[in-house]
């Protein structure tokens, strides 16, 4: 990504809450990721209640899905608004089959705690003065403005409301983009599908990204595989939250970067 555009990029989302990065998978990669998709709803359909969790923690299940937190691209973007040491809140897939009716529009966060009232001297009102988290979203399929594609209201992150207003509302638009892209928005945008009026399933990749030191909506450090660690190397542990780990130790004692004890120390080692 040249200079100029990835300061579009970041004006984009500064200005609207949102931006699409295209490019970011290949054909190849998007053919797989739908296979695999298709593969895990499958098996999900085959366990009772399992329709949902079948599609969570993705990079557990498929190499390719491994790709969503390697993109350099994709990384710089998050980073700059995140921190260096953003963490991946989860990794969800998503199927909307045609006829699926348009989701209702909402903001992200909510199981996280930032975009929820926590105090009296909140008085109802979310947080919207600086950007907490970031959502990805990874088209597998094209997104169209009839195929289920995302909705967006401009500029909303900036409402301190926790309920947008009723419809109609004024400017919503519908993301278009190719797949292979990913909507990047802020968590505090208005958003939700749109009615899928189209004859094909339409696949996606949800990804959220969150601060360092905020809870997560899964504790990725706990639930990733230790082959997908070791394959992400060094970026990993900021990634899955490693180094995010709280101390149950004497500082002295632990080592950030690895969230776990110091040589010497593992005999205190937890689980």
């Amino acid at each position: 990504m040249i200079e100029q555009d990835f300061r579009d990029h970041i004006l984009r989302i500064q200005l609207d809450g949102y931006t699409v990065l295209p490019n970011l998978l290949t054909g190849e990669e998007c053919d797989e990721a739908r296979q695999q998709l298709d593969r895990l709803a499958t098996e999900a359909e085959c366990q009772p209640g399992a329709s949902v969790g079948g599609l969570n923690n993705l990079f557990n299940k498929a190499r390719v899905f491994e790709r969503i937190y390697q993109l350099t691209d994709l990384l710089r973007v998050l980073r700059y608004f995140l921190g260096e040491d953003a963490v991946l809140s989860g990794a969800y897939g998503s199927i909307r089959l045609p006829g699926a009716k348009a989701g209702g529009l909402h903001s992200d966060g909510s199981q996280t705690g930032h975009n929820r009232a926590l105090s009296e001297a909140d008085n109802g009102r979310r947080i919207t003065s600086h950007v907490l988290g970031l959502n990805v979203i990874f088209c597998i399929s094209d997104f169209t403005q009839t195929n289920g594609a995302t909705h967006f209201i401009p500029g909303s992150f900036q409402y301190d409301s926790f309920r947008p207003p009723p419809p109609p509302i004024p400017g919503l638009v519908i993301a278009e983009a190719t797949r292979g892209s990913a909507l990047v928005f802020n968590y505090n945008t208005w958003h939700g599908a749109s009615e899928n009026r189209g004859q094909e399933n339409r696949y996606a990749i949800l990804s959220p990204w969150r601060r360092q030191w905020l809870r997560p909506e899964n504790e990725l450090s706990r639930i990733v595989d230790p082959e997908v660690l070791e394959r992400a190397g060094e970026n990993g542990k900021k990634v899955f939250g490693i180094s995010a780990l709280p101390p149950y130790l004497e500082a002295w004692q632990w080592d950030r970067p690895t969230g776990g004890p110091k040589p010497g120390w593992e005999h205190l080692r937890r689980g």
